[in-house]
């Protein structure tokens, strides 16, 4: 999906789903979930990111994502939806074999093990 498609995404979520989202996965108020307005896009900007509830249901994902799994979709300027969910796995291993070592995952870091490469614009 190209940028220029993904910016005219429309949320068809309703108040009474978004309730049940947050109940369904616990997601803490203090991450101020809100539906977008009828005429927003889906588009990340320095204070929010956007959520597709589509990842949770599907795929088994559970936020709030780590600080290096958001530190890394905003270096690579890729939204998770983006990432297969075998190169997810990959970054979700990295992480973990830093923790098993006691060291801290760095962009830099991964980098060193792993090439992200764009399939499309």
């Amino acid at each position: 999906m190209s940028h220029t498609d993904r910016s005219m995404i429309r949320s068809v979520l309703t108040a009474k789903d978004l309730e049940s989202f947050i109940e369904t996965y616990k997601i803490p108020e203090h991450f101020s979930p809100t539906l977008p307005g009828p005429d927003d896009s889906a588009e990340c900007t320095p204070d929010r990111i956007v959520l597709y509830t589509l990842a949770f249901s599907s795929c088994g994902v559970r936020y709030p994502l780590s600080s290096f799994k958001i530190d890394m979709l905003r270096h690579f300027r890729v939204h998770f939806s983006q990432l297969h969910p075998l190169g997810f796995m990959r970054v979700v291993h990295f992480e973990l074999s830093c923790a098993v070592v006691s060291g801290e995952p760095s962009i830099p870091l991964f980098c060193m093990f792993y090439k992200l490469i764009s399939n499309g614009d």
